[in-house]
């Protein structure tokens, strides 16, 4: 055979020889394939995980504290000293300590800043996203997976990421608790998952009051798992009860409140239910909608080829539903403590991934190209929107900014001869936070809850504002706007609203219009 090989000579024992060397090979292939699969999903999710952090971080870094988030700045430096810090949340109104305390503990290690304020939030939006993986990469493929982690940072939820402020949070502990639901229903490290589910559901509660919610998405799962089964568990049922004792701290806090301390609902709950849904959604549009073109096409282009058999159970798909459906709670209960924000129903955004991504594996027809479209798609819209200037993020605007920097610079080149009124409390409190002592000092915000609530019913700050000083080293004044008047005759006013409004139109104050020598325009003020 060597001979008539050198000759150039095709012989059927060479053809031989080389089918068997190809045939021995395609195991070794398939092996090298296998491992591929096996670790695409941790090399997926790693990159992600980069790819959220580092753009995330450099925001929460680099934007300035809004009104919410000073508060909780200055209640963790009431740290380690809780009895100040349950005294301040009492007197102002504030969120259950939990968020404060993980706050305080960041800037321990990260310092007194943005940045050390801001990073529980940052890793608990990613925590929310990975256990939303593995809640649905357990019965769906993992590209399916993935990419319904991702739409949640696509949505408008996206924007609260980096915010110091419990909703992340709260986000973050909800899906702990619903990956702990599941590894209980399915028997899975069934004592630690119960411990779990009741530790979790209880920091929630001591995160923000709006978590009471949560009561929806795992009862309607639970109660569809429980006919499913044909009986109860108890158990689980009793890791649910054990939270409940948290409800005791919202209701203190509640009941420490001011009674005449409110915000006036505005709009009907129908309009802002509807509006919730689609404030969240928007952002994620685009990349919603070429998904589902892709999958539709490529179902009709790859009808004969293997499909995935599995899909979510029924009582996992009621959780979702019931976590998508949490504005219809979240809304009505806010007409008994005031204004709404779409803050409130964040936690709806895992239900609405979940249920979009599971809506995309069934109308895919299940098929392996269809995972990978959805993938890519969600992949390359959550690498763009990462980068992309906060202007030009597809959910501008959504979230609240510190808007006292465009006015700061202004104000510190006003005539330094009399006080500076500023009519808005939230830029009020920001300037404070943000200016030298020489301005702060000249700043005052003028308190009159009755104007207040005459004018637009929002007297919170009118009431809560004023303590600020009484637990913190507050260089700007809070002053009542009649003992104010009495004394100072002449002031300078910026936006003038409210009881200064009020008390121009009346003709018992004079304004004179200004404007520094870079055209910001203020109002010099002059009692009658």
């Amino acid at each position: 055979m060597g001979e008539e090989c050198k000759l150039g000579l095709i012989t059927v024992p060479q053809i031989a020889a080389e089918n068997s060397c190809t045939f021995l090979s395609k195991p070794a292939a398939r092996v090298s394939l296998g491992k591929f699969h096996r670790w695409a999903p941790a090399l997926c999710l790693t990159l992600l995980s980069i790819l959220y952090l580092v753009p995330t971080c450099v925001r929460a870094a680099r934007e300035k504290l809004w009104f919410d988030e000073i508060l909780t700045f200055d209640a963790a430096s009431l740290m380690p000293r809780l009895g100040t810090l349950w005294s301040f949340l009492k007197e102002v109104g504030a969120s259950p300590p939990l968020g404060y305390v993980l706050a305080a503990g960041s800037e321990v290690i990260f310092g007194r800043n943005e940045f050390g304020a801001r990073l529980p939030s940052v890793i608990a939006f990613w925590t929310m996203a990975l256990c939303l993986y593995v809640y649905l990469s357990r019965r769906l493929p993992w590209p399916f997976a993935i990419a319904g982690m991702l739409l949640t940072v696509l949505t408008a939820a996206g924007r609260y990421s980096y915010e110091a402020r419990p909703y992340a949070l709260v986000l973050a502990l909800a899906g702990i608790a619903l990956v702990a639901w599941q590894d209980a229903a399915e028997g899975r490290r069934r004592r630690v998952a119960l411990v779990t589910l009741g530790l979790a559901l209880m920091a929630a509660l001591l995160s923000h009051p709006m978590a009471v919610t949560l009561v929806l998405p795992f009862l309607a799962g639970e109660l569809a798992r429980t006919v499913q089964r044909k009986r109860v568990d108890w158990p689980v049922w009793c890791a649910f009860a054990s939270a409940t004792p948290a409800i005791l701290v919202l209701r203190a806090l509640k009941n420490a409140g001011h009674f005449d301390t409110y915000l006036r609902f505005d709009g009907s709950v129908r309009w802002h239910i509807v509006t919730t849904y689609l404030q969240i959604l928007r952002p994620a549009v685009a990349a919603l909608g070429l998904a589902f073109f892709l999958v539709v096409v490529l179902r009709k282009q790859t009808a004969n080829t293997p499909e995935y058999s599995r899909g979510m159970r029924a009582y996992e798909i009621a959780a979702l539903v019931g976590f998508a459906l949490i504005p219809f709670a979240a809304v009505p209960l806010s007409t008994f403590g005031g204004h709404y924000f779409l803050r409130y129903s964040l936690n709806c955004t895992i239900g609405l991934a979940g249920l979009l991504v599971v809506l995309l594996f069934r109308v895919g027809g299940a098929n392996r190209l269809s995972g990978a479209a959805v993938l890519i798609v969600f992949a390359v819209c959550f690498a763009i929107v990462q980068f992309l200037p906060e202007n030009m993020r597809p959910d501008a605007g959504l979230k609240i900014l510190n808007t006292s920097e465009e006015i700061r610079p202004f104000l510190e080149r006003m005539p330094s001869d009399a006080p500076i009124i500023l009519c808005r409390a939230t830029t009020f409190v920001e300037l404070e936070h943000y200016s030298g002592p020489q301005l702060a000092a000249r700043l005052y915000y003028l308190t009159e809850p009755a104007v207040a609530a005459a004018i637009d019913g929002d007297i919170l700050l009118e009431v809560t504002g004023p303590p600020l000083a009484q637990f913190f080293p507050f260089r700007a004044h809070w002053a009542d706007y009649h003992s104010f008047i009495a004394t100072h005759k002449r002031f300078y006013v910026v936006q003038p609203i409210r009881n200064i409004a009020r008390e121009y139109f009346a003709g018992r104050i004079g304004l004179q219009y200004r404007e520094t020598a870079d055209h910001f325009p203020y109002y010099e003020a002059s009692v009658r």
